[in-house]
């Protein structure tokens, strides 16, 4: 059974990505997410979405079953994050600023960002499917597109 499209694991991205930002931001530990939202706006925000809505999906085509997509979006955000980690190290990040920025974030948050990457992933899923099983698609969209707008609000207000 299908417990999701294209439109729900978006928006729950969306969802998810703005409000872990806010959390993020107004506590203690928003000091780096502070300078990656000042220093690459909207192309950060839009990387962070994008990234969950590709984990998400591609769990979502490897099973029909939603309790092995939430074991699949783990193992495929593990395999990412020490993917990334591994290209980071082989290559020279100094004449690119993101990489740059993502090597001494790695080096500041080490292992923990596996676990809030593993929870964001988990997080869309269910949002998702609670998404799908709760509202039209009208509906859907319409609280992207507010989510959006208070997402752009965050990373052009802190």
């Amino acid at each position: 059974m299908n417990y999701h499209t294209i439109v729900t694991l978006a928006v729950a991205a969306i969802i998810v990505d703005t409000v872990v930002g806010y959390i993020l931001l107004l506590t203690r530990s928003g000091k780096t997410i502070r300078q990656w939202y000042n220093q690459f706006t909207i192309g950060a925000y839009a990387m962070d979405i994008t990234s969950l809505i590709i984990g998400t999906y591609i769990a979502t085509l490897l099973t029909p079953n939603f309790y092995m997509q939430l074991v699949y979006v783990v193992i495929i955000g593990l395999i990412h994050d020490t993917s990334f980690a591994l290209f980071l190290n082989s290559v020279n990040t100094k004449s690119s600023k993101i990489l740059e920025f993502f090597k001494d974030y790695a080096k500041e948050y080490g292992k923990k960002i596996l676990l809030v990457d593993a929870l964001m992933l988990v997080s869309t899923l269910l949002l998702s499917k609670f998404l799908y099983n709760t509202f039209s698609n009208t509906i859907i969209i319409f609280l992207g597109v507010l989510t959006f707008y208070f997402g752009l609000l965050m990373v052009y207000s802190f």
